[in-house]
């Protein structure tokens, strides 16, 4: 039978291994749509320097992936009853626990990550067809895969005690009072909608059921 140590280190390989599959996967979903759009022939339609597009874009893409990030961290992950909501809730439970980094990940599976670009991908296309505005789109993606890998990064280096640059060292504290009080909080470590939301301040303890 594995010791409480020996749990830790295959929990942790396994995490470490998910945590890196849901990078590669959110890489690939990212830059690859980015260059097929950059072909498109109105991608360089809008009246801006293709450079200045691409700013644009990635900006709107991590903006964009905060809203997600709360949509899908409230509703998805707290208030759903099917398996993404039982999943998040075996992450509040397994804190402290020699088994906490097997449930570090926010999204469990390369798959769900090629599915999530999806739902995002096909409304932002629409919009960009209806308003021309292509060569903004590869760009977007950008900002959503960097927003993805950096959200999932910083969420295990807080729950791992992993390092933390200056700035963002509030968000240890931040995210860590989310798992006191679940109803609020719910970005990891860039509360701009938790702001817009009113939920930047901390709600009731409540055990996740």
């Amino acid at each position: 039978m594995p010791t409480p140590n020996e749990v830790t280190q295959i929990a942790v390989r396994h995490g470490r291994d998910k945590k890196r599959n849901n990078a590669i996967a959110a890489v690939l979903c990212g830059v690859l749509p980015a260059a097929a759009l950059s072909s498109h022939p109105s991608s360089n339609s809008i009246p801006f320097h293709p450079w200045s597009s691409w700013l644009i874009g990635v900006t709107v893409g991590l903006i964009w992936g905060n809203a997600f990030e709360y949509v899908y961290h409230r509703w998805l992950l707290h208030e759903s009853r099917g398996r993404l909501g039982v999943g998040h809730r075996q992450h509040h439970a397994q804190i402290g626990t020699p088994e906490q980094a097997e449930y570090v990940a926010l999204i469990t599976s390369p798959l769900n990550i090629v599915f999530l670009f999806v739902i995002n991908g096909i409304p932002a296309v629409l919009i960009s067809s209806l308003i021309g505005s292509w060569g903004v789109l590869p760009g977007v993606f950008i900002g959503w895969a960097s927003y993805l890998i950096m959200t999932e990064e910083i969420h295990w280096r807080i729950h791992m005690g992993g390092w933390l640059p200056p700035g963002l060292r509030f968000a240890r504290a931040y995210h860590m009072s989310h798992h006191a009080r679940p109803n609020s909080r719910y970005n990891v470590f860039l509360p701009l909608f938790d702001f817009l939301f009113g939920n930047m301040r901390q709600g009731k303890t409540k055990v996740p059921v």
